[in-house]
């Protein structure tokens, strides 16, 4: 799977949330295109909003599904996204 543009914290704990990744469109809008996903526990989600900000990516954290187990500094990327083309 490919990398993301930044590092994503790998503390081995259950996940707690998951962190949907956008990058921009040509015309500006933040959410231009979903990029990625990266599941966080408490402690990192904010350290993953912010790596992602620093690489100028939207950040939108959401709950995780019912029933979904993911480890913190899991992540998965879209192929459809901007990133796709990198698998």
């Amino acid at each position: 799977m490919s990398n993301l543009p930044f590092t994503v914290p790998a503390c081995d704990q259950p996940a707690t949330g998951r962190i949907e990744i956008y990058s921009p469109d040509p015309a500006g809008d933040a959410f231009g295109s979903l990029d990625a996903s990266v599941y966080a526990c408490g402690s990192h989600a904010g350290g993953v909003i912010e790596a992602a900000s620093t690489v100028d990516l939207t950040a939108y954290p959401i709950e995780i599904a019912p029933g979904v187990e993911r480890t913190c500094g899991e992540f998965y990327v879209y192929r459809t996204g901007n990133f796709g083309g990198d698998q």
